[in-house]
């Protein structure tokens, strides 16, 4: 193996461990950091420390400790024959010599692989552990006022108690308005979370923490306010009984409400209402529009399911009307490569209720073009 290969090897590994170490920083102990600890590894390891990161880059965390536990074991195997180098500077035998020069792994290097296989265990538990926490936001609004509280929830499968730290975390606020003639505008805001995200879940348990109060925004003129709210960090850490481990990425689920102008109805409506009415041309654009906006989130698939079968036999100019409905059941807006073509979007309906169906997740027969 060439040492041309072994550099870029250490460089690989050292890049893997690098944010995952870094998210230790804090009140934790610091430990050497990873580059000048990969740096030190003999070459005789390269081969293990492949395997052991391409089975965390496929998250395959069961081959990636099988993997760690044989490096670990191996090590600790050569760690009890190998000397360190100031040793082999002062001796004339041929194991100081063949340390010396390379072919053996120094005492100081097995001490520095042993190291690494820690970083590597630590990331190993950090994601067993998360993989066992589901996180999602929650959108809660406040009796008598127009005001929402966004929260953290977390529920665990782990079977002992955990924290979770997410570092450098904000709330990305997005708020799309709709008026009735379908006209769209965005607005997006970040709230930085200054005092900081820990949320302490129980064995096996529920929590959620209060992250921001949000304002329920419904401008004159608009029929319906879709927000979103998400939570963006930069990796963080878990901890259970005092030990840490890192998170690289924590993924929380957004939460999405829906908030109506105070002259719309608030009762829901059934999706097949807005079909009957696109399949009977009776709808105009505020029409359309006030069905999409009064069915359930739960139920939107199930309206663009019913409009992909409808649109079969309309026009495209007919499509018109209902384009600024199917962009709010498809949740685009903005630019999104569409815009208001109605040929685009009896297209798009088409081509999804085609995928629909050959895919056995709906019945019906093809939609034509």
């Amino acid at each position: 193996m060439s040492l041309r290969f072994s550099s870029l090897l250490v460089a690989s590994v050292a890049a893997l461990l690098a944010p995952a170490c870094a998210s230790l920083g804090g009140p934790a102990p610091e430990r050497a950091g990873p580059g000048a600890s990969m740096g030190a590894i003999h070459v005789s390891y390269t081969a293990a420390f492949e395997a052991l990161k391409e089975a965390l880059e496929e998250d395959d965390l069961l081959l990636a400790r099988s993997t760690a536990r044989q490096l670990r074991g191996r090590l600790g195997r050569e760690l009890e024959s190998a000397i360190p180098l100031a040793q082999a500077r002062t001796r004339t035998d041929d194991m100081a010599a063949l340390t010396l020069s390379g072919e053996l792994p120094s005492r100081e290097s097995v001490e520095a692989a042993l190291l690494a296989v820690d970083r590597f265990e630590d990331i190993i538990n950090g994601r067993e552990r998360l993989a066992a926490v589901t996180l999602s936001i929650e959108l809660r609004r406040r009796p008598g006022e127009e005001l929402v509280e966004a929260r953290l929830a977390g529920e665990s499968s782990w079977a002992e108690p955990l924290v979770i730290r997410p570092f450098a975390a904000s709330i990305l606020i997005g708020r799309l308005h709709v008026d009735k003639e379908g006209f769209e505008v965005n607005w997006s805001e970040t709230v930085v979370l200054e005092e900081g995200v820990e949320l302490a879940m129980a064995a096996g348990g529920t929590a959620s923490m209060p992250l921001a109060e949000l304002p329920i925004q419904v401008p004159v003129g608009a029929m319906a306010t879709r927000m979103s709210v998400t939570l963006v960090c930069t990796g963080g850490e878990l901890e259970q009984a005092g030990d840490r481990y890192p998170a690289r990425v924590i993924t929380v689920r957004e939460a999405e409400r829906t908030d109506i102008a105070g002259w719309i109805p608030t009762g829901l409506v059934e999706p097949q209402r807005l079909v009957r009415l696109v399949e009977q041309g009776r709808g105009s654009t505020d029409v359309l529009l006030e069905c999409a906006i009064r069915i359930a989130p739960s139920r939107r698939a199930e309206a663009l399911d019913g409009l992909g079968r409808a649109i079969q036999t309309l026009p495209a100019e007919a499509v018109r009307p209902v384009v600024p409905a199917i962009r709010w059941l498809l949740g685009v807006s903005g630019i999104d490569g569409f815009g208001r073509d109605e040929r685009d979007w009896k297209q798009l309906l088409a081509e999804r209720y085609d995928r629909r169906v050959a895919a056995g997740e709906i019945e019906g027969l093809p939609a034509s073009r």
